[in-house]
C-alpha cells in the first residue's frame, strides 16, 4: 500500500467512523424524543383525566347538595292534598339513593354500576324539584321561553332504540304550553309511551326469560319490569342488589308521577305555569338519560 493509498484508507474509515457517530446520535436523539413526546402524552393524559375526575366529582356533590336543598324545601311546607302519592314515591326515591350510597361505601365497582348511582342523585333532586314546582316553589328565574320549552332534546339518546321515539318525543314536547290545559297529560301519556318502550327495546321478553328462565312473571306470564332492570343490569356486568333497588325506585317514581296525572288527581286547575312544566320536561328528561345509560351496552 502506497502512502497515498494508506492516506486513503485512513480517511475513508474517519469519514466511515463520523457517519456512525451521527447516525448513531441521530437514531439517540430521535429515540430520547420519542420516549419525552410518549411521557408528556401520558402526563397530558392524566392531567385531563383528572381534570375530568375533578369535575364529575364536583358535578356529583352539587347533585347531592341539590337533592338535600330541594328535600329541605319540601319538608319545610306542610303536607298538601294534592300529589299525595308521588310525594311518598320522591321521598323513597331519595332514601334509596342514600342507601346505595351507604351500602356502597368504601368498595370499588364497575364505572357503569357508578355512573348509575351519581345519576341516581340527579334523578332524586329532579324528582324532588318538579314537586316543589308543581307546589309553586320552583326556580322561575331558570324559566326557559315557550319557544325553548318545546325545543328539541335527547335525539341522540333516543336515537339508539330508533327513530320512531325521537318523533314520540318530539311530539310530547310539542304538547307543552302553558296556555294548554292538557299540556302536562298529553306530555306524560307520550313520555311513558318512550320509557316504556327503550326498556322493552333493550330487554325484549324473550331475551330476559331465555337469560333468566326462573324470573320473575307478572299474571301475563312474561318478566316483570324489575326482571328486565336485572336482565339489563347484568348485561353490563353490573350484580349489585342495592342498584338494581334503585333504578326500580327511579322507574316507580316516573312511571307513578304518570300515573298522577293520567288518572286526573294532581288537583290543580288544569293549566300549569312555565316554571311546572319546565319543571316536568327536566324530570322526563333525566329519566331518559338514566334509562339510556342503564340500557346501552
Amino acid at each position: 500500500m502506497t502512502p497515498a493509498q494508506f492516506k486513503a484508507a485512513v480517511n475513508k474509515a474517519q469519514r466511515q467512523q463520523k457517519q456512525a457517530i451521527e447516525n448513531y446520535n441521530r437514531e439517540a436523539r430521535r429515540h430520547n424524543a420519542a420516549i419525552k413526546k410518549a411521557v408528556n402524552d401520558y402526563n397530558r393524559e392524566v392531567r385531563t383525566y383528572n381534570a375530568k375526575a375533578r369535575a364529575h366529582n364536583a358535578q356529583v356533590e352539587n347533585q347531592r347538595r341539590r337533592l338535600n336543598q330541594e328535600v329541605r324545601r319540601l319538608n319545610s311546607r306542610p303536607v298538601g292534598t294534592t300529589f299525595v302519592t308521588y310525594r311518598l314515591s320522591v321521598e323513597t326515591l331519595a332514601r334509596t339513593y342514600a342507601a346505595t350510597e351507604e351500602r356502597l361505601a368504601g368498595r370499588t365497582i364497575a364505572q357503569a354500576g357508578r355512573e348509575l348511582v351519581d345519576r341516581g342523585s340527579e334523578e332524586a333532586a329532579n324528582s324532588a324539584y318538579l314537586l316543589n314546582a308543581m307546589d309553586g316553589d320552583g326556580a322561575v328565574e331558570d324559566d326557559p321561553t315557550e319557544d325553548e320549552l318545546r325545543g328539541p332534546s335527547m335525539q341522540t339518546e333516543l336515537a339508539a332504540f330508533g327513530h320512531d321515539l325521537v318523533d314520540r318525543w318530539t311530539g310530547a314536547l310539542f304538547s307543552l304550553s302553558p296556555r294548554n290545559p292538557d299540556a302536562a297529560r298529553h306530555f306524560c301519556t307520550s313520555a311513558r309511551e318512550v320509557l316504556i318502550a327503550m326498556i322493552d327495546g333493550a330487554a325484549p321478553d324473550s331475551s330476559v326469560a331465555e337469560a333468566d328462565p326462573s324470573c320473575d312473571r307478572t299474571e301475563r306470564g312474561v318478566p316483570t319490569r324489575r326482571a328486565k332492570v336485572g336482565f339489563l343490569l347484568r348485561r353490563k356486568g353490573i350484580d349489585e342488589e342495592s342498584i338494581e333497588d334503585l333504578v326500580e325506585e327511579d322507574m316507580d317514581n316516573v312511571l307513578g308521577l304518570f300515573r298522577e296525572f293520567d288518572n286526573g288527581t294532581h288537583g290543580h286547575a288544569g293549566r300549569f305555569t312555565i316554571t311546572q312544566l319546565s319543571a316536568l320536561r327536566i324530570r322526563v328528561e333525566s329519566a331518559i338519560g338514566f334509562i339510556h345509560a342503564l340500557c346501552v351496552v
